[in-house]
Formats: structure tokens, C-alpha cells, sequence
């Protein structure tokens, strides 16, 4: 697989004795999705499918998730300007100019317009994911992690009475914190780090943190809420830029985790970023779509570095 990590770096002198090196690190290649895609089935462990455009001899990055859904994304659609998948239920619109994706699902269809009735009701997923990072994050170098999402809610049509315990549309991005250190009692522990985009219960969501139920034996899910970096409601049509530094709350994920009794076995030295999914999850009755016109994740590391080191050039 071609991995295009772009790497800047930056110096600024502070005093005669040493400088301080800034290195600016792009953790997403493939930006555009230009390689294509692998999309896995509708439960786990099912065949997966692999489309790269016509292209030989390249390896997808990115991954196309569509968990407990009815259609399996079975027609392909492909010109110099745009990849679809698509089935009844559900699509993925790639503009291959721009790299903007847009991810619609009707779940109206899904859940035949009847609400789901219990908590054990698996729901439709649609999502873009990494199962890994190609330069993983230490979380324990980085000064800065900043997260760019620009983006525009497409659709949501809500369809009859519903609970706000039961049914809802979201859209979540959630990057995975993961035990590394092979010297750790914790090793290959993790937890779900998300942040909210949209929920359409709430005008603005709250951070949120506990077990995951959606699995047996669910691992610890810390969620930042969109009123974090939130100024104005998401509505359809009305496209969002943000750009928010998530190392300060990646502490109070692993805090708060050890203070409910997950992972207490890690510590911020042991942890890393290595990977990633964000997308739809509806167990509500709505049709709902999101374009995302750029993700970025960049990792700002600082080091002193002697100013008769080699080391201080870019």
C-alpha cells in the first residue's frame, strides 16, 4: 500500500543554547479515496469486497462498514468524477475530483417504518473506517492532536413517534485508543474515543461516557459532545468547518476509564491512536445523509533540539 504521510516541520529559536523543533504530522493518507475502497459484509466476519477504481496493483486504506444492514452496497457506479455504491437501502457518493463523500442511509427502509422495541435490536451502521493508521499516534509525544471535520447534514426526515431511549440518527467519530507497550500488565487493552457530530435527539450533545452495550464484554466508550466545539446547531444545508485539539479530553477519556475500572492497567505512556470509523449509526426510523468534504487528523509534537545539532533542520 502507498503511504503518503506528509511531514512539516517547523523551527523556532528561543534562546542561544537550543531551539524547539515543531513537527506537523498527517496522520490520514489517501485523503481523497482515491486507492478505493474494501467493503465489508453486513456481519462480521462475512467475505469482504475490494474496489480500487480500476486501478492494479494498489491496496485500500479505507474501508467501507455496513453493519446489520439489509442491502450490502451491491451496485457500482463509476466515471472519471464519481464512485457510488448503493443498494435499496443505503449509499456511498465519492466526488474523485474534490474527495468529498457523502454517506446516506434510509433507514425508513430498514426498520420497514416500525420502531425498533428493545435495547437488543442490532441497527443499521454506515461508516468510513481505518482499521489502522499508517504512523499510529503516541499519544504520549504529541503537544497537539487536531482534528479537522468540515461537513454538511443532506437529509433527515424523521418518520412517526418515537423514544428518545430507543431510536435516534447519529453521526460519531470514533478513533481507537490502544495499549501498545508490550511491557504493560494492560497490554492490547483499549477504549472507543468519539467525538459527536450530530445527534438528532439534541440540538447540542453532551459528553458522554461509559460501557459499550452495543457488544458483550463492550469496551469503554468516552465521547466528546458536540457543545465542546459547537457554535451553531447542525441543520441540513448548512456546511460546518472545525478544527478542535482532542489531546486535553484523550486524559480525562483515560481518567474517567480507570475511575469506572476499564483499562486500569494503561497509562498515557502505554497509549496510541491506531485507527478509526466515523459514520451513521440509526436505530431510530430516519432517512438521514452527511456530506464530509475533508477529515484531518494532525499530530503536533514539540522537542528541544541543541542549535549545533544537525537535528534542528527541517
Amino acid at each position: 500500500m502507498t503511504k503518503n504521510i506528509l511531514t512539516i516541520c517547523f523551527v523556532l529559536v528561543i534562546c542561544n543554547t537550543f531551539s524547539i523543533a515543531e513537527e506537523v504530522c498527517q496522520v490520514l493518507d489517501d485523503q481523497n479515496y482515491s486507492q478505493g475502497f474494501t467493503i465489508f459484509g453486513t456481519k462480521h466476519g462475512q467475505p469482504k469486497r475490494i474496489e480500487t477504481f480500476g486501478q492494479e496493483g494498489v491496496t485500500p486504506c479505507w474501508q467501507i462498514a455496513q453493519w446489520n444492514s439489509k442491502g450490502t452496497l451491491d451496485r457500482f457506479d463509476l466515471d472519471e468524477n464519481t464512485a457510488m455504491f448503493s443498494d435499496s437501502y443505503k449509499s456511498v457518493l465519492l466526488n474523485r475530483k474534490t474527495g468529498a463523500i457523502n454517506l446516506t442511509v434510509l433507514a425508513s427502509k430498514e426498520w420497514n417504518n416500525v420502531p425498533r422495541e428493545s435495547h437488543s435490536e442490532p441497527w443499521p451502521h454506515l461508516l468510513l473506517s481505518r482499521s489502522h493508521f499508517a504512523n499510529p499516534i503516541n499519544i504520549a509525544h504529541a503537544q497537539k492532536i487536531l482534528v479537522t471535520f468540515d461537513f454538511e447534514l443532506t437529509l433527515l426526515q424523521k418518520y412517526g413517534e418515537q423514544k428518545n431511549n430507543l431510536h435516534t440518527a447519529q453521526v460519531g467519530w470514533f478513533l481507537y485508543l490502544k495499549n501498545t507497550n508490550k511491557q504493560s500488565k494492560g497490554f492490547h487493552d483499549f477504549l472507543w474515543f468519539g467525538i459527536s457530530l450530530f445527534d438528532s435527539r439534541h440540538d447540542f450533545t453532551s459528553t458522554y461516557a461509559a460501557q459499550d452495550f452495543a457488544m458483550s464484554n463492550g469496551k469503554f466508550i468516552y465521547t466528546i459532545g458536540n457543545k465542546t466545539f459547537l457554535t451553531k446547531k447542525v441543520e441540513v444545508g448548512q456546511r460546518q468547518k472545525i478544527q478542535y485539539d482532542i489531546l486535553p479530553e484523550v486524559q480525562k477519556a483515560l481518567d474517567t476509564a480507570h475511575q469506572k475500572g476499564f483499562i486500569v492497567h494503561s497509562t498515557i505512556q502505554d497509549m496510541v491512536f491506531d485507527g478509526m470509523n466515523i459514520g451513521w449509526e440509526i436505530p431510530g426510523v430516519y432517512d438521514a445523509g452527511m456530506t464530509f468534504y475533508q477529515l484531518s487528523v494532525e499530530v503536533i509534537k514539540k522537542k528541544e533540539i541543541p542549535l549545533n545539532s544537525n537535528e534542528n533542520k527541517p
